[in-house]
């Protein structure tokens, strides 16, 4: 089996296309075409690093040179001619005598991206507003623990969105500043005290996987309503331990000036899985 060591084909990557950078591999492959899928294979040794691959027909040939040696080129005499391998790279050579090409040598070619306007949404009829009502804390659900829910465990994968809401009895003690700290493993988060929105955080690409929102807020003296909105966008489907991975909010807790913080996390927290309907 011949390896190619080449530029990874990672479909879907930011701004990246698909396989230009492997064009010229694709018309080396596609001209040898015939001997490759009706040809003899036959192979050759030409040092203990170095090997040939030949698949002949009789009209047409393709041979891989291969050069195993990571470190020295490698000068070797193939049929009527002598070839240059570089370190650890595969050249072929179309009718067994013309290189076409060499993995050492790759060209990388920038795709160009074009766009072209399909529709306006300027226009006013084509937009509508909808207004969500935060979700009350004290209502029927199945989805109700001293705990804070995972996210894509709890919303099966029916919406991005998933409220978190619970109760938080406040005692007044003097006009020590308040703040509320919220750690989560979601895209987004937006928070909200008594229905008032006091804030919102998200992450990026190349961020770390938590994201925290510290923010100041007011209380009143007595019961005041959390709510906190996790947004996903988009739910992972690939990749290695799956089954491991965890999202929404992880960490709930309330700041007093200088004292310990307040943990939240064993609170009882009714979690909303549909935002409200449209």
């Amino acid at each position: 089996v011949l390896m190619f060591e080449l530029p990874s084909i990672h479909p879907g990557l930011i701004w990246q296309s698909t396989w230009s950078h492997l064009r010229e591999l694709h018309a080396a492959v596609k001209q040898s075409e015939e001997p490759l899928l009706s040809g003899a294979y036959s192979n050759y040794s030409f040092g203990e690093q170095q090997e040939g691959h030949v698949f002949k027909t009789e009209s047409n040939c393709v041979a891989f040179l291969v050069n195993f040696d990571k470190h020295k080129t490698s000068n070797i005499q193939f049929g009527e001619a002598s070839f240059q391998l570089a370190p650890k790279s595969i050249s072929i050579l179309s009718s067994c005598r013309r290189v076409v090409f060499e993995t050492a040598k790759i060209n990388a070619q920038h795709g160009l991206r074009t766009a072209q306007v399909v529709q306006y949404l300027n226009n006013v009829d084509s937009w509508k507003v909808f207004k969500e009502p935060i979700p009350l804390a004290i209502n029927n659900s199945t989805h109700i623990g001293n705990r804070l829910f995972e996210h894509l465990s709890t919303t099966k994968d029916e919406t991005d969105y998933l409220w978190y809401l619970t109760r938080y009895d406040y005692r007044s003690n003097g006009d020590t500043q308040l703040v509320l700290n919220v750690e989560s493993q979601a895209h987004v988060l937006h928070a909200y005290i008594n229905n008032d929105y006091i804030g919102s955080v998200h992450g990026s690409h190349d961020g770390p996987r938590n994201i925290v929102l510290k923010t100041p807020i007011m209380l009143r003296k007595g019961q005041n309503s959390i709510s906190l909105l996790s947004v996903m966008v988009g739910s992972p489907d690939s990749g290695a331990y799956m089954e491991r991975r965890i999202f929404g909010v992880r960490k709930v807790s309330i700041q007093q000036g200088h004292q310990k913080s307040h943990s939240l996390n064993n609170e009882l927290w009714k979690h909303q899985v549909n935002p409200g309907q449209h």
